[in-house]
């Protein structure tokens, strides 16, 4: 009986990590690009170094809000868009193509 159940359970989890990993795979351009601007981001406003009162840094914050939500709704180019608000900010290059070419 157990031998059964291992010939069933042990294909179907492969499949199922097969197809989480692909769904992963499909975020991974924003998502990277999130890690590499939140990186950048933590190094310049370590914990308590934050300065709310300023436009630019409220603008920032906000860019980097609307783009982690962005790129939760699976939208790569307008989160590459508001990423780039960001890296202006950081002082970073922007991102080489944020619009969509289709």
């Amino acid at each position: 009986m157990f031998k059964k159940i291992a010939l069933v359970a042990v294909p179907a989890l492969a499949l199922a990590i097969g197809f989480g990993a692909a769904a992963r795979a499909a975020d991974a351009p924003c998502e990277a690009s999130l890690n590499e601007v939140q990186a950048k981001w933590d190094k310049m406003y370590p914990m308590g170094m934050d300065n709310p009162k300023n436009p630019t840094y409220r603008s920032a914050t906000d860019s980097l809000r609307i783009a982690k939500e962005k790129c939760k709704e699976g939208k790569t180019v307008e989160t590459e868009q508001y990423l780039n608000v960001v890296r202006a900010h950081l002082n970073m290059p922007e991102h080489a193509a944020p619009h969509d070419r289709k």
